[in-house]
């Protein structure tokens, strides 16, 4: 059967349309001059505007920082653009380790591709800093890791805990000072000795404990207007006896004063209704509070039982987890200034648990006798 030869052409049309994509943006007559300021080739800049972040390479990342320092001097605003130019990088949890520095979590130093939502808030603000790729992976390591020393002993593993304390050069705690006297607290134990045990991580640290403060979600509402856009929130969730910060995000203020939870979470990172989902989780809280006020009948039942009958303990059953208020971390003035003195450059150290490890494991004891 002979096709028509108008059939062909339309084909050929629907081909090369689907093949070539969306038509890229135009740059505006700044843009244009940016692109030729730095260098740019300016077809190029057009791909990384249209294109979203977590499809960028490496070598993206070094063209287009340099552009966003230049085009957008204000941090906040920075953090603004890169935050929403990740809406729906796809999610995925435990993503980073020290990988190949060290072995005892095998995940890379970094991932443009995905993130969860630590590595989202931790990879958006370094890009905010930074002003190429070398600088940007530099300044995300010294915000995951004390000192910027690359160890798993080093990492910032908790959340209410070593993060905040080892980035006071980034931002300060502001919740004490928004909630005032209404302001909740909590005290923190931190057994890191028992945390890396686990781990298979020889290495000992003394116990410490942290009395943190944060804002309860039942005066959330009265808040909303003192927040800031690329303030970092951390949301405390827990029981009533038991707190921890369990996700991270970011306070996206619009012009109509609008304010948005920026974050990543299941399956994709999006931007909510700050107002509305705090609304929702404490509907939520209500369900959950009178669940869990059922299962500490239940569970004192199982703890006479288990008293009483040691030989067939039963198991407790688990509380269902709250959403109990926010912390907020509000962005220094000049972070990098507090972080480095005149004339420094920002470096990295790599220093490997082993060194500074207690070894306790027969393959250890018998290399140590060698030596």
């Amino acid at each position: 059967m002979k096709i028509p030869r108008l059939l062909i052409y339309t084909l050929v049309i629907i081909l090369t349309l689907t093949a070539c994509g969306k038509k890229l943006p135009e740059l505006t007559p700044e843009q244009a001059h940016a692109a030729d300021t730095l260098g740019i080739d300016r077809e190029i800049l057009r791909e990384l505007m249209a294109k979203p972040l977590y499809e960028f390479s490496e070598r993206d990342i070094d063209i287009y920082l340099p552009y966003l320092q230049y085009t957008v001097p204000d941090l906040q605003e920075r953090i603004r653009h890169l935050a929403r130019k990740n809406l729906g990088q796809p999610y995925d949890i435990y993503l980073l380790g020290e990988y190949p520095v060290e072995i005892y979590d095998e995940q890379p130093l970094y991932n443009l591709k995905e993130s969860d939502c630590v590595v989202f808030v931790e990879h958006t603000v370094s890009m905010a800093l930074a002003r190429d790729w070398q600088s940007f992976f530099a300044i995300l390591q010294r915000l995951r890791y004390m000192d910027g020393i690359i160890s798993y002993t080093t990492r910032n593993h908790y959340g209410e805990y070593d993060w905040p304390e080892n980035n006071t050069w980034l931002a300060k705690d502001i919740s004490a000072r928004l909630a005032g006297e209404r302001v909740g607290t909590d005290t923190t134990k931190v057994n890191k000795t028992n945390f890396f045990m686990k781990r298979g991580v020889p290495y000992t640290l003394p116990e410490d404990s942290l009395i943190w403060a944060y804002i309860p979600i039942e005066i959330m509402p009265e808040m909303f207007d003192k927040l800031q856009t690329g303030d970092i929130v951390n949301v405390v969730r827990g029981y009533k006896n038991q707190k921890w910060v369990g996700h991270y995000g970011f306070v996206m203020v619009d012009e109509d004063g609008g304010v948005n939870f920026l974050h990543s979470t299941a399956p994709q990172v999006i931007e909510q209704d700050f107002p509305e989902l705090v609304q929702l989780l404490m509907a939520a809280n209500a369900e959950k509070a009178e669940k869990n006020a059922e299962l500490e009948l239940v569970n004192a039942e199982i703890k006479a039982h288990n008293a009483l009958f040691p030989d067939s303990m039963r198991v407790y059953e688990p509380y269902l987890t709250q959403t109990l208020g926010y912390r907020f971390l509000r962005i220094n003035e000049d972070p990098l200034g507090n972080l480095l003195e005149d004339g420094q450059e920002l470096q990295l150290r790599v220093v490997p648990v082993t060194p500074q490890a207690v070894k306790t494991t027969k393959r250890d004891s018998v290399l140590n006798g060698l030596k």
